[in-house]
């Protein structure tokens, strides 16, 4: 193909695309709010579209693209039987460290009541209900999942001196090779762990098998002082069952940073259909990348591009059309 590629990205992420493209001829178009049929029309004439999403609707007979580069390690919105014959889909990783940080920055905020501490504070009262603040270690913590983010996670257990347990879809005991476990499973073993764990964190995808794993039956397993963070997708974890059980405060709380809807770019909507920014049990945040996790996958995305135009192996590649 032409060593100047023709790439599509969402304008918003245009300007930190561009730096890591610098030194990489190309053609650059920018996207914002196209609809279906303007979307086909612009896909047409162009080799690379650099975006979470690939919509059938966006496929016309003539649609050039050979290389849809996701964003992130997320592909729910590519529909890979839309994608072009020959053209290759690719994701991106480098967010295990923010995400395993934000993962714990949830569980602290949840295990020592940091938001009921900061309000009660700036009224002036000092004393929480609680006479001591309790610290993570010796707790059971159990991480669904042993991917990017899993194992950065059970690092991070492992340094607050927590009990690790990890229950993952493929439970080769290879993967848990040199992991300091307390116990490795496969996800069907979920029930048995549920109910000693203090903590439970999901960092698995939303697929067959996955969706709603975690329901009304499943939380009824956990002791009422555990609480649960999600830090891999949001339908894991049954967005009805999960509001009731801490509305009823059957569990002490959740940290919530995926969701079950959301919102287009530069759009407000609200994240479930149920109030959870209502309860106090709850610890929401918007799933934002860190800093350093798009520097890093800009500079992996712009090195794929040049391996494409060149012909050689692509790294990440999760589809070929």
């Amino acid at each position: 193909m032409s060593s100047a590629p023709r790439i599509v990205i969402h304008q918003n992420f245009a300007a930190d695309f561009t730096k890591a493209m610098a030194a990489v001829p190309h053609t650059l178009r920018t996207i914002k709010d196209q609809n279906d049929a303007e979307m086909a029309r612009l896909l047409a004439e162009t080799d690379v579209l650099v975006h979470g999403a690939f919509k059938g609707a966006w496929r016309a007979p003539d649609c050039a693209v050979r290389l849809v580069h996701c964003t992130g390690a997320g592909t729910d919105g590519i529909e890979f039987a839309a994608v072009p014959p020959g053209g290759t889909v690719c994701n991106v990783y480098g967010h295990e460290r923010g995400v395993a940080e934000q993962a714990f920055m949830h569980m602290l905020a949840l295990h020592k009541g940091l938001l009921s501490l900061d309000r009660n504070l700036r009224q002036g009262h000092w004393t929480p209900s609680r006479p001591y603040m309790p610290e993570l270690r010796d707790y059971n913590l159990l991480i669904l999942g042993l991917g990017h983010i899993g194992r950065e996670l059970v690092r991070f257990g492992e340094f607050f001196g927590m009990n690790v347990t990890v229950l993952t879809r493929t439970a080769d005991a290879s993967r848990a090779a040199g992991l300091n476990l307390k116990a490795f499973g496969g996800l069907d073993q979920l029930p048995q762990y549920l109910s000693s764990a203090d903590f439970v964190v999901s960092a698995i995808p939303a697929a067959a098998g996955t969706v709603d794993l975690i329901g009304a039956k499943e939380l009824a397993l956990m002791k009422p002082t555990a609480f649960i963070v999600n830090v891999g997708r949001g339908p894991v974890i049954n967005e009805e069952a999960l509001y009731h059980a801490l509305k009823d405060h059957r569990i002490a709380g959740a940290g919530l940073d995926v969701w079950w809807q959301y919102p287009a770019l530069g759009q407000n909507r609200e994240p479930s259909r149920f109030p959870y920014g209502q309860l106090d049990n709850v610890v929401m945040t918007p799933h934002k990348p860190t800093f350093e996790t798009m520097t890093f996958r800009w500079k992996e995305i712009a090195l794929n591009i040049q391996r494409f135009v060149r012909g050689e192996p692509l790294v990440n590649v999760v589809h070929r059309g």
